[in-house]
């Protein structure tokens, strides 16, 4: 298990309930539940209700220390537990599920609600939303590495060129399957001839309510040889090799150790946010399945799915991963990835895992 992915569990069991986090603007309360739970959530005045079923919590009533939340109190009974939450005047609060198959998560944000000029009327209870797929077609951002005047790795294939076309490929097959695409790229061309500003533009296509899923193709290289798939979602390293071959996709030189140093940053700070969590365990998850279709359907070396400070996918607010296909200067991978059926084969895999991903509601709607 990854790092990230090990302390991720390994906190899981002592992890209050509920978590409550101080921020500016907004409060969050966050329930970690078992996979069967289900739970209701009401609102009368100044309290927000929230009855648990199939969760068994110790007793509490805590003060919060909050412009916007008085305090809550955790009262367990025979079959589950009711946690009544004590809103300030002028508060509300708005709730999203996550749900990886596995375990789910409730995270409340109380906010300060807008001037209506009209009392608040009761809500009904609102029953657990169940993770399905949205009415409209889901939205994949394909981001297809380097191009224009950036080739990225050259061996035996030219990166630009190689990812270009399975991004193209990928495009095809998702498209059949009624899912709206979203290139970053579709012709041999560069978002920005300033590599900061190129990596910026792409990266800010991860961060949208509109789109469900980011998917960055790349090509490796290696001064020594080796070859094999790798899937990477965001997160920290220890790995000094791996922080090497960071940089270099980061822009290389002076201004990739600097993108790196602020996506690092920005990793670090991921780790205290609970939704930011949240979200890579579902990019890990995306990571895994694409990884696994691959391999599968190439027989390639297995590199293994892994977390890196990646900077096009720093600020994602959607599951966003990084591929890397292959090596281009491997005297065998190499020419493997300049035949068009194997790079069909590649797209093909990387299809059947996002439907996959998606048909199984495997994230949370924004």
């Amino acid at each position: 298990m990854r790092f990230w992915a090990l302390v991720w569990f390994l906190l899981l069991p002592a992890l209050a309930f509920p978590r409550v986090g101080l921020h500016d603007g907004f409060t969050r309360l966050v329930f970690d539940l078992p996979k069967a739970a289900t739970y209701t959530v009401s609102s009368e005045k100044e309290t927000l209700t929230l009855r648990f079923q199939g969760v068994r919590q110790a007793p509490a009533d805590e003060e919060v220390d909050s412009d916007l939340v008085a305090s809550y109190q955790v009262v367990p009974g025979a079959s589950g537990t009711v946690v009544y939450v004590r809103l300030k005047p002028g508060a509300e609060a708005k709730t999203q599920l996550f749900d990886d198959g596995e375990a789910k998560r409730l995270v409340v944000d109380v906010v300060r609600s807008a001037p209506t000029g009209q009392a608040s009327t009761p809500k009904a209870p609102v029953p657990a939303p169940k993770p399905t797929m949205n009415k409209k077609p889901p939205v994949v951002v394909i981001d297809p590495g380097h191009g224009g005047i950036d080739p990225g790795a050259v061996g035996y294939v030219v990166e630009k060129a190689i990812t270009l076309d399975v991004g193209l490929r990928l495009k095809r097959l998702l498209e059949a399957q009624g899912i709206q695409v979203v290139m970053t790229r579709s012709r041999d061309m560069h978002l920005s001839a300033d590599k900061r500003t190129d990596l910026g533009m792409r990266a800010a296509m991860t961060d949208s309510s509109k789109r469900n899923l980011f998917v960055s193709i790349h090509v490796n290289s290696a001064i020594r040889p080796a070859q094999g798939i790798e899937v990477y979602y965001f997160g920290e390293t220890m790995s000094p090799s791996l922080l090497a071959q960071v940089i270099r996709e980061n822009g290389g030189g002076d201004l990739g150790l600097q993108l790196t140093r602020e996506a690092r940053g920005v990793a670090q700070q991921a780790a205290r946010d609970v939704v930011a969590q949240a979200n890579l365990q579902f990019s890990r998850r995306l990571a895994q399945m694409v990884h696994d279709a691959m391999i599968g359907v190439t027989g390639a070396v297995d590199r293994g799915v892994q977390s890196a400070p990646f900077y096009v996918i720093r600020n994602a607010r959607i599951p966003a991963i990084l591929t890397e296909i292959g090596f281009a200067n491997h005297p065998q991978e190499g020419p493997r990835l300049a035949d068009p059926n194997y790079r069909e084969k590649l797209a093909q895999a990387m299809a059947q895992a996002i439907s996959k991903f998606l048909a199984n509601g495997a994230f949370a709607q924004r």
